[in-house]
């Protein structure tokens, strides 16, 4: 993998800051160049990604007709969003796409994927132990993890992870101090290997150790041996029916072997998560890729703890807690402490901070991700190959009438009572919360996912600052990777069918559409 890891996309000519103040220069607008210069280490853009509006939908809000503007994007100009919902590009495409796509025209995309998802594959794998063909045998971290959940039974993985993680950035910084981290001067393709490979192995650790917390919930007198040959024999089940690193992830999260309807459901999930755009923990990494971490080791923790942190505009662990919060209030109490949560600015998993996901007029920005995330729900309940308990169906219920409240019907504020009301969007957690109830997901694990895939748009970070700073890409993109509205039905049609579902009564419910 040598020769393909050592290629680097072309950084973006497109420099928007710079060509205005220059032009402002030329105009004798001395106040406004003055201004631009505030902005001059503002790169010239971003390659990757880019979100614009390229849909619009109308749907039915008892009775309004509101019009979505959908946002959809697209990785480096070559894999749009619908290629994912179409099921014609999955999690290595778009992964080797964000880092290689437009590196040169000598990439061979079909040889470099199966490589790239290989070597994976390996690190995944060699980090647990060893597998062979289709057989596994465990290797002393999952002995040592089984000691550490059975010591802190019910921490999150987060917590796993960065146990694990410090040891090992221990063990790099002492065995080869002097090439580690991430800086100017680390060339391509160790610092690629190493992000995999630390990566793959926090991969493995989140997943075990959500495992073994499964385990031990079900069985407190589980002694750590017990639990350390249950998690291989588990894993070794999964090896036998020819899983990879990421499959086998789905059913550590689960708890179970997931089937074919939930390994659909969290890939396609993932493979939308791979790379999300300016997202918090996207930033995070492209600051500490531009401050020059001592170790990946820290890359990737740092990214993860804004992973897992309480944001306002979405977080999951919010949406979980303000769930909770609702349960314990009674029923026809509910909605209106949604609507006191709306108006104070802090309802968790609508709006977002950067796009407009909320207005008073029949117009409304709308991000894709909650409906791309849970239509494959909904058709998995509709084939029987889904069931959610009525525990499930009440936590579900209290999510649908936040969709209610915020979108659907909106919110009058005392002194506007004359003008329209102002509704929410939901962002792309209020989707990942419900697939995750939907299939039982423990709320410690909820973002362990994210993590899994989100890890390799840090990655794409992290190159891309090796070549130009730009901490986050909030300013127009390279106008090369921006896809042009169409008449693609294929998101537009999926925002809508699960808009409808979600008006209905026990959305939840089989053939409730």
């Amino acid at each position: 993998m040598d020769t393909t890891f050592a290629l680097l996309p072309l950084a973006p000519a497109y420099n928007p800051v710079k060509q205005a103040s220059a032009r402002a220069n030329e105009l004798g607008e001395k106040q406004i160049a003055t201004t631009l210069g505030y902005f001059a280490t503002m790169p010239a853009s971003t390659g990757i990604i880019a979100n614009p509006v390229l849909y619009q939908q109308p749907v039915d809000c008892n009775g309004t007709t509101i019009t979505l503007d959908i946002r959809s994007f697209t990785i480096r100009g070559v894999i749009p969003e619908a290629d994912i919902v179409r099921g014609a590009a999955g999690p290595m495409d778009v992964i080797f796409a964000g880092l290689f796509a437009g590196a040169g025209e000598q990439l061979d995309s079909t040889y470099g994927k199966e490589k790239l998802a290989a070597f994976i594959d390996h690190k995944f794998f060699e980090s647990l132990g060893t597998r062979e063909d289709r057989s596994f045998r465990g290797g002393p971290l999952i002995q040592e993890l089984s000691s550490f959940v059975k010591k802190h039974p019910g921490i999150g993985p987060e917590v796993a992870i960065q146990y694990v993680a410090a040891i090992e950035k221990a063990r790099l910084v002492r065995a080869e101090p002097q090439d580690h981290g991430v800086h100017d001067d680390r060339d391509p393709v160790s610092l690629l290997v190493e992000m995999i490979s630390l990566h793959m192995q926090n991969v493995a650790v989140g997943g075990v150790s959500a495992y073994l917390n499964c385990l031990l919930a079900a069985n407190p007198q589980a002694t750590d041996a017990d639990l350390a040959e249950t998690a291989n024999k588990f894993i070794a089940e999964e090896v036998a029916e020819g899983r990879n690193a990421f499959q086998i992830s789905y059913s550590l999260i689960l708890g179970r072997h997931a089937n074919e309807h939930e390994r659909f459901i969290l890939e396609r999930m993932g493979t939308i998560q791979i790379h999300h755009g300016s997202a918090g923990s996207s930033m995070v990494a492209r600051y500490m890729a531009t401050l020059h971490t001592l170790s990946v080791s820290d890359f990737f923790i740092a990214s993860q703890m804004a992973l897992d942190g309480a944001r306002h505009f979405g977080a999951i662990h919010d949406m979980s807690d303000f769930v909770q919060e609702l349960e314990a209030l009674p029923a026809d109490q509910r909605a209106e402490r949604i609507r006191q949560k709306m108006l104070g600015g802090g309802l968790p998993t609508f709006g977002h901070p950067e796009i407009s996901a909320a207005g008073r007029g029949n117009q409304v920005q709308q991000d894709p991700r909650p409906a791309i995330y849970i239509d494959p729900v909904f058709q998995a309940i509709d084939a029987g190959q889904l069931t959610i308990s009525p525990r499930q169906q009440e936590r579900l219920a209290i999510a649908r009438l936040i969709y209610l409240t915020a979108f659907v019907n909106g919110v009058l504020k005392p002194d506007r009572q004359d003008e329209p009301p102002l509704r929410l969007t939901a962002n792309t957690d209020f989707g990942a919360w419900c697939v995750q109830e939907a299939l039982g997901i423990e709320e410690e694990d909820r973002t362990l996912l994210t993590y899994i895939f989100r890890g390799f748009g840090w990655m794409m970070d992290a190159r891309e600052q090796l070549q130009q700073k730009m901490i986050r890409p909030v300013i127009a993109p390279d106008p090369q990777i921006i896809p042009k509205p169409n008449d693609d039905s294929t998101i537009p049609s999926v925002v809508e069918r699960v808009h409808r579902r979600l008006t209905t009564e026990n959305p939840f419910a089989a053939s409730a559409g």
